[in-house]
């Protein structure tokens, strides 16, 4: 008689290898990180809040991350799109300051989807591209394998907005591309 796993069993099996850290080799650990970003953009005097989370493995020797995340940004004052969501690679280097103190230097690049919009005049739409995210940290030691950390940095998130306006001028149509990323700070949980 066969036995079968069920898929919850299975899936449970697995997240808690990942988390014992039994399907990396030595020089490997699995790392995770959950954070709440704060933007403010400078061409679109709007501001952005967020959680992300980012996934992957820790290099011991040379204290590097190599992962990948996905994030939900909520605009919370801009008039024509609500919310965006960046999925990206990241690679983060550690400078251990003492047992308890690591400063790092982070990257995150990829791609930023289009969550819903509504157009301010007439038929406007915007699209959505290229997302980077490069920042610098500090991270506070909370126990062997958790700390909470603080970093700045500086978002590039590409945007074009497109229209399309009927009036008495006849028609108006173009592209305008923005950039409706800015100064960048987010405060997170790694684990």
């Amino acid at each position: 008689m066969k036995s079968k796993i069920s898929p919850r069993i299975a899936t449970a099996m697995f997240f808690a290898a990942i988390s014992t850290g039994e399907l990396f080799p030595q020089h490997l650990k699995y790392s995770g990180d959950v954070e709440a970003d704060v933007v403010a953009s400078r061409e679109f005097a709007a501001a952005q809040i967020g959680i992300s989370s980012t996934h992957g493995a820790y290099f011991v020797k040379p204290q590097m991350f190599v992962g990948a995340g996905a994030s939900i940004m909520w605009n919370i004052d801009a008039e024509f799109w609500n919310n965006v969501y960046p999925v990206y690679g990241d690679i983060r280097k550690d400078f251990t300051i003492n047992r308890f103190f690591t400063a790092f230097v982070d990257a995150k690049a990829g791609y930023t989807f289009q969550g819903n919009s509504t157009g301010m005049l007439g038929n406007c739409g915007i699209d959505y591209g290229f997302y980077l995210y490069p920042s610098v940290g500090l991270r506070v030691r909370t126990s062997d394998r958790c700390g909470v950390y603080f970093k700045i940095g500086y978002t590039y998130q590409n945007a074009i907005l497109s229209h399309f306006l009927i009036g008495p001028g006849g028609i108006d149509e173009g592209n305008e591309k923005y950039n409706t990323g800015g100064f960048s700070a987010s405060l997170g949980f790694s684990f």
